[in-house]
């Protein structure tokens, strides 16, 4: 059985996502530090913290098979991958997790999507839907 890893504490970094290395940024200093590489057989975009679980949440981008694919990172770095079948394919770039625990994302255009992250919710998981910024 493996261990599931524990969710971040407060430890006053920002976090940034090149491909699917992630670097700590101090925030008071402006430098920066690499802290985990290849996490993922893919890039991560659209990462967010999720206040409900204190994880980092993102988008798995291709290669990654499928292609409709969620992450939760720990604060050890250690990945959950989830599937979620309703999310169209391609690569997502922007994203971001509402007080709630919805996931907001999206590609080019005008669409974007959510996905409900909040593990009190009787939806956790589940696809909200494909909405349109008009």
């Amino acid at each position: 059985m493996v261990a599931q890893s524990e969710p971040f504490n407060c430890d006053f970094n920002a976090y940034l996502f090149q491909y699917n290395d992630i670097y700590a940024l101090d925030l008071a200093s402006g430098s920066s530090y690499l802290v985990a590489e290849n996490i993922t057989p893919g890039n991560v975009n659209g990462v967010g913290y999720n206040s409900t679980d204190g994880f980092l949440w993102g988008y798995l981008s291709t290669p990654s098979t499928p292609s409709s694919t969620i992450v939760r990172i720990g604060n050890d770095y250690s990945v959950e991958q989830y599937t979620i079948p309703e999310l169209p394919s391609g690569n997502k770039y922007v994203g971001d997790i509402s007080k709630d625990g919805v996931y907001y994302f999206k590609a080019g255009g005008s669409s974007y999507y959510k996905v409900d992250i909040n593990p009190e919710s009787d939806s956790y998981l589940e696809y909200l839907g494909k909405f349109s910024l008009s």
